[in-house]
């Protein structure tokens, strides 16, 4: 991923020194650059925050040690580069640690992406390449703080990337409604579900059927909730019944595959055995014809 941070942040450094005049120009370079390799550009043609950048982006090929030396140059050139701070949570091995730099990076990202900015820019904080390394920050804080066992206040990080972002590009609101059926929040699970209603995939529907059955118990429509995730992904039940944890998951999965039963069980198998009856429920189901 970091390689690809670096390539967009080249293609944007490109962009910016290009004189442009209408937007038909912009589509003209663009479509001379399919194919043609984006240029690196020469430390001395940047600013002290784009040496900076430049320094985490090779932090993540370093050694820990190399690494360090890196970021603390970064943070000399550039003390508010939330990249640097986004490095340093992802060194930690403990949510605790990790979160303090985390929380570092969104509140610089607060006070330089707030004001104006904000105004101007709600809704697309991911359609901007500049605020990206604050709302992966954002992410990565709201999973240590459930992690940390602090669900509310990780709910309410969440909330605020939908606020930023509510094409969701990152994906959170399959963790963002699991984790209101855990709080039995039922007025917010029902206010994001409606917002994406369009989903199909394991994470969406089993949630659906989840809070179905917590909220309403067996029922026609819980059941019916429940046979149309079995038959999203047929491998999602054994996951969730199983006692052993899954910490481990691939980086990528498909619609109705393993991967993505792993991945859906991985969040949610806890949540599932804390709901009363709920596995009974499934079990009961699962081993029907879908």
């Amino acid at each position: 991923m970091k390689q690809h941070d670096k390539l967009m942040t080249d293609l944007q450094r490109l962009l910016a020194n290009q004189d442009f005049k209408s937007e038909d120009d912009i589509r003209k370079f663009m479509d001379s650059m399919v194919g043609q390799k984006i240029p690196s550009f020469p430390k001395e043609a940047l600013n002290f925050k784009e040496q900076a950048q430049d320094l985490v982006f090779a932090a993540y090929e370093l050694t820990p040690a190399k690494a360090k030396v890196n970021i603390e140059k970064a943070l000399q050139l550039d003390p508010d580069c939330i990249e640097a701070y986004e490095f340093l949570g992802s060194m930690e091995r403990t949510a605790e640690l990790a979160s303090i730099f985390y929380e570092k990076g969104i509140s610089i990202g607060r006070r330089i992406f707030g004001g104006k900015y904000l105004e101007k820019h709600k809704g697309m904080f991911w359609g901007f390449h500049e605020t990206r390394p604050f709302m992966r920050c954002l992410q990565h804080y709201s999973d240590c703080l459930y992690t940390m066992g602090k669900v509310k206040e990780c709910v309410a990080v969440l909330e605020e990337m939908i606020e930023l972002n509510p094409n969701d590009n990152q994906g959170v609101r399959d963790q963002l409604l699991l984790y209101l059926i855990q709080l039995d929040d039922r007025k917010k699970f029902l206010k994001y579900s409606k917002m994406f209603e369009e989903d199909s995939m394991a994470f969406s529907l089993f949630n659906r059927a989840l809070f179905a059955f917590k909220t309403e118990g067996e029922t026609e429509n819980s059941n019916k909730q429940l046979l149309k995730a079995l038959k999203q992904n047929k491998f999602v039940a054994k996951r969730l019944l199983s006692n052993k944890q899954i910490t481990e998951f691939a980086g990528h999965y498909g619609f109705g595959d393993e991967n993505e039963a792993d991945y859906y069980a991985s969040f949610a198998q806890h949540i599932w055995g804390e709901t009363k009856g709920a596995k009974e429920w499934l079990k009961k189901h699962s081993t029907k014809p879908t």
